[in-house]
């Protein structure tokens, strides 16, 4: 692999890279590789230290956030969602709609309206118990809940099959893909970047983009050094349910929750999407909310990911949806584990760090549903060197790590 030297590597094929690695690759003038593992078997968990949070079928988008800026980047992503399904001819955008319900009169809920109305963010009004129960009649609402449904775009995505179509767009245009794990980049030197995988290749690259995630900061990444990130656990339930009851709720919307506190655990609510088929048909629920669930080193991330979860978790919030649902019968009941991680700003870094090194990472829980604007502007700002972004550029900037 030394032989060839690439005009940018992209260290990191999850859903950041991928989708800066066919924005890079659009450039027919460019020399573009891709380094980053495939999903690993069931088998090759056990070995693997390096995973990924888009394994699985599910993950909520839409433009409405209480974060002006993640809502533009949101807006820009899904605009160009058709496009990546017709050029990869893989489907993996479900516009089905987004309901936020909440307390009445609730801060969260009020700020909600006002940046939809500031923001001119169609959403529909369903206070009126009348019409959301002739809309969703298997959904039950506490006495003093109500709905706002977003559905101009909003839905659910397969953050799997996103990360595949960007992939083969990418290759299309000509990016290398190697299917390895990056153990080093090396500073620049004699005007490439020396980059070591795991299985001992060596790839030679002027221009080098961190797209690593949750595992930043575990690897030898010298031309980069340590960043303030912040890695938190994360555990999500997986209702299965037969086909008969998803006919019943086929018309079922993804849902963004806001309860307020539970008896139980500190909670500011849960993600719940509709009926997603992954070999059988399944709800997933997952919790919104704080928690000292910090990660600090890669051997912590391995055996949480290799683990079942937090079972209070799936306790309590499968609890919540088998509530909401009337009448779910739920066939069995599953977990999955993942991480997320947290910038200061609550913005993802973006940031050239050297006239040779630029880092995307950091998604703060909603990087499934920008990760292609993200990916889009960390190419540019890679090969050219120029912000392209109606954002300040200062915004994104990466804040390194105290020593």
């Amino acid at each position: 692999m030394a032989e060839e030297i690439y005009d940018l590597c992209i260290v990191g094929a999850g859903m950041f890279g991928s989708a800066a690695a066919r924005h890079a690759s659009a450039n027919a003038a460019l020399n573009v590789c891709l380094i980053g593992p495939d999903e690993p078997t069931q088998e090759e968990r056990q070995q693997r230290d390096i995973f990924s949070s888009h394994y699985d079928e599910g993950r909520i988008t839409q433009i409405l956030d209480d974060d002006p800026v993640c809502q533009i980047l949101s807006k820009n992503s899904i605009r160009r969602y058709q496009e990546l399904e017709e050029l990869s001819g893989i489907h993996f955008y479900y516009p089905v709609g987004l309901l936020y319900i909440g307390p009445r009169n609730s801060s969260i809920m009020n700020k909600m309206v006002q940046v939809a109305a500031t923001c001119d963010v169609p959403i529909v009004d369903l206070h009126r118990e009348k019409i959301f129960q002739m809309r969703y009649p298997y959904l039950k609402l506490q006495k003093n809940e109500y709905a706002l449904l977003e559905d101009s775009g909003a839905g659910h995505i397969s953050p799997r099959k996103m990360v595949a179509a960007q992939k083969k767009v990418a290759k299309l245009q000509g990016c290398r893909i190697i299917h390895e794990v990056v153990e080093e980049v090396g500073e620049l030197k004699n005007g490439v970047h020396e980059i070591l995988t795991e299985n001992g290749n060596h790839v030679q690259a002027k221009r080098v983009l961190f797209c690593t995630g949750a595992f930043t900061n575990f690897k030898k990444f010298a031309a980069l050094g340590q960043l303030n990130i912040r890695v938190k656990k994360e555990t999500v339930a997986f209702l299965k349910i037969s086909t008969l009851e998803v006919k019943r709720i086929s018309s079922m919307p993804s849902i963004i929750y806001h309860r307020g506190k539970e008896k139980d655990r500190e909670a500011l609510g849960a993600y719940i999407l509709p009926p997603i088929p992954d070999g059988n048909y399944y709800l997933k629920i997952g919790y919104i909310g704080g928690g000292d669930w910090e990660i600090k080193s890669l051997p912590e991330i391995k055996k949480w990911y290799l683990s079942k979860g937090d079972e209070p978790v799936i306790d309590v919030y499968s609890k919540l949806l088998i509530e909401m649902l009337s009448g779910l019968e739920v066939e069995d009941i599953s977990s999955m584990t993942c991480v997320t991680c947290d910038s200061p700003s609550g913005l993802p870094y973006i940031d050239r760090v050297t006239p040779t090194v630029t880092v995307a990472v950091v998604g703060n829980g909603k990087g499934a549903k920008i990760s292609d604007e993200v990916g889009r502007i960390a190419a540019h700002l890679s090969v050219t060197g120029k912000w392209d972004s109606e954002f300040m550029q200062s915004q994104f900037k990466a804040i390194f790590a105290e020593n």
